[in-house]
């Protein structure tokens, strides 16, 4: 099962699109993202309502399944739909881009939920699955993956050939990135993942039950090869003309838009040296956003700071509008030598599994990182594994093949040095 962003998102970053181009336009566009919102919430949770924004908020809310604070935020955005609505009459004043902040801001708030439940939701299903699923004999079940770090990875170290030769063959199963997976590994839901080295290690300090049963197979390299962190501003904005090491400084008043629930907020409070309590007595805010918004961010504030994947910062060095305030290569030594630590990625099994197939860590180890190696310097092995990835990993909906193209080619020298800069 692929977890995606769907309609519901798709309307948020259509919504956001016109917060500034057409401000009355997007108050009636937030509250189309607002009911599909509810209406998928509604639908997974097998919830009947009429789809109206007030129907649904109604029975969400009286079934405990939309938060408080998110209830709030829905009641704002219903509250300014109804004004633009009557926003063609010609005694109302024009509706600016400031006069709908804080619909933009309760939106985003809903969409941020959305996200991280409608994943919860999807992952629950995937692991519902595994569990009344009969495990055959013979099957390896790994975890599969859109990242095209990752997906490299799976799909050039001949695993699936190491493992034919011991009559196993790979069920791929594809979860979101989290530390779900060492725990799924520790369930035998999985037998096999990728997974950030720094999360595994601390959350086999930290939990007993994950330490008796997953082990550590071996690294498999770098994201990016360590210099994964950027801060991306806008031109025109604030931050236009300040410079790193001035904006390191005195950050105040930033507002950073960052998933909380990933790497890439940990990769901020690492290249600030501080933790969430010190952002804010900092004077930094942080706007916790979808994962896989792209530019269309910025139309939420010009002023905002934006921490995020390689899909986001590709697109934005193709378009003048754009700059990294700051990035891995601006950071000191020791920053850049932490952040370098933190990209470093490892494959952990299930112990049970491995002693089922007679293999040690590191024999199994060194068998597939023998073959990705001879995956990267065959240029036709190349070249296909390029292929594969701009037809499976993950972009923006809107992105062309060319730019995915582009945007994988990068990704695989920086992570791994195959092919050209």
């Amino acid at each position: 099962m692929t977890v995606n962003e769907g309609e519901p998102l798709r309307l948020y970053r259509k919504a956001l699109r016109y917060a500034e181009s057409d401000p009355e336009v997007f108050l009636g566009a937030a509250r189309r993202a607002a009911e599909s919102i509810l209406l998928d919430i509604a639908l997974r949770e097998a919830v009947g309502s009429k789809p109206t924004l007030e129907a649904l908020l109604t029975v969400l809310s009286a079934k405990n399944l939309v938060p408080p604070k998110v209830a709030l935020a829905v009641r704002t955005i219903q509250n300014y739909g109804n004004y633009g609505s009557h926003a063609q009459d010609a005694s109302t004043e024009e509706i600016s881009a400031d006069d709908v902040r804080p619909c933009l801001t309760a939106l985003t708030q809903l969409a941020a939920w959305y996200g991280q439940t409608s994943r919860s939701l999807a992952e629950d299903a995937v692991r519902h699955g595994l569990l009344g699923h009969r495990r055959g004999t013979g099957t390896t079940r790994l975890a599969d993956s859109t990242l095209i770090v990752v997906k490299a990875v799976l799909l050039g170290c001949g695993l699936e050939t190491a493992l034919a030769r011991r009559n196993h063959h790979v069920s791929p199963v594809q979860l979101p990135w989290s530390d779900n997976l060492v725990r799924d590994i520790s369930a035998r839901l999985l037998d096999l993942a990728v997974y950030n080295e720094e999360r595994v290690l601390h959350l086999l300090e930290t939990e007993q039950e994950l330490r008796e049963q997953v082990v550590t197979v071996g690294r498999v390299g770098y994201s990016m090869g360590g210099r994964n962190f950027y801060l991306l501003a806008a031109r025109g904005g604030r931050w236009d003309g300040v410079s790193a090491g001035e904006f390191l400084a005195d950050p105040a008043g930033a507002q950073i838009a960052v998933p909380k629930r990933s790497d890439m907020f940990g990769n901020l409070l690492s290249a600030l040296s501080t933790d969430e309590a010190g952002l804010a007595g900092r004077g930094v805010s942080v706007l916790d956003v979808p994962h896989h918004l792209g530019l269309e961010l910025f139309h939420l504030n010009r002023d905002v700071l934006a921490v995020g994947g390689q899909n986001l910062r590709m697109h934005a060095h193709e378009n003048d509008g754009y700059f990294e305030l700051l990035n891995s290569d601006m950071l000191p030594a020791p920053t850049r030598a932490r952040l370098r630590s933190a990209a470093a990625n490892v494959l952990i099994a299930n112990r049970t599994w491995l002693e089922e197939l007679d293999l040690r860590p590191a024999e199994l180890h060194r068998e597939l990182m023998r073959s990705f190696h001879e995956c990267g310097t065959d240029d036709d092995t190349y070249e296909r594994l390029v292929r594969d990835l701009v037809t499976h990993a993950s972009f923006p909906p809107e992105s062309p093949p060319e730019s995915r193209e582009r945007l994988v080619r990068h990704v695989l020298f920086e992570s791994y040095r195959w092919g050209r800069p």
